[in-house]
């Protein structure tokens, strides 16, 4: 594959949600409504439609595999629960920094959604965000460079710049890099897409549904 190749997709990985962001705003649509989430899917469609299509390789080559049902119980088990134990040991970490104030503010955002309506919305970050941050960013940029940490650092930083907003100041950036870690070695781990997308999904739907607590 060549670099121009790659950096396309790339470029389509890392900037596609700003551009939709930056299409909403000229459109005078909400920026935080279920429908801006929505618009969401469009991203690794588009992802999805340039590894197809542009570079002509299967969607296996970003991570769209499953090995059974299984395997997938198995990794999204110790994923979830990867998850949890470092959320719960780093927990004093965030709170000594003040980043756990900063995350309950950006939480408190989704305080009015109903609860079907926080569910589309942790499914909807799952699947989305791993298409392009994951699966993508990390086989193209291991193609690239031969590094998978390389990737991997590559991914996290990308990954974090762009949750910083409106909605999600730095310092809750800072707190969010527990969880990328995380999804970043699950899927160094299994190189398997519907993994971290689960386990991604889970992570946000155990946050949103306590989303009250943080508008108090």
């Amino acid at each position: 594959m060549s670099w121009v190749v790659a950096f396309g997709g790339l470029a389509l990985s890392f900037g596609g949600f700003e551009a939709l962001s930056r299409l909403q705003d000229r459109l005078g649509r909400p920026s935080e409504s279920l429908e801006a989430h929505a618009w969401k899917w469009l991203v690794p469609a588009a992802v999805a439609g340039y590894v197809l299509a542009v570079e002509g390789r299967p969607l296996s080559s970003i991570g769209w595999t499953f090995a059974g049902p299984l395997p997938f119980a198995y990794h999204t088990a110790v994923g979830f629960a990867a998850m949890l134990g470092s959320a719960i040991l780093l927990s004093p970490l965030w709170e000594a920094l003040g980043t756990a104030e900063a995350m309950e503010d950006g939480m408190a955002a989704f305080a009015d959604f109903s609860v079907a309506e926080r569910l589309f919305v942790a499914g909807t970050a799952g699947i989305t965000e791993e298409v392009p941050y994951r699966g993508y960013a990390v086989e193209r940029v291991t193609a690239l460079t031969g590094s998978p940490l390389l990737a991997a650092a590559v991914s996290l930083v990308a990954f974090l710049a762009a949750h910083v907003g409106e909605q999600w100041s730095r310092a809750a950036a800072v707190q969010m890099a527990q969880p990328t870690v995380v999804l970043l070695a699950l899927y160094l781990w299994t190189h398997s897409l519907p993994v971290v997308m689960a386990v991604h999904a889970l992570n946000d739907v155990a946050g949103l549904l306590l989303a009250e607590r943080t508008a108090d």
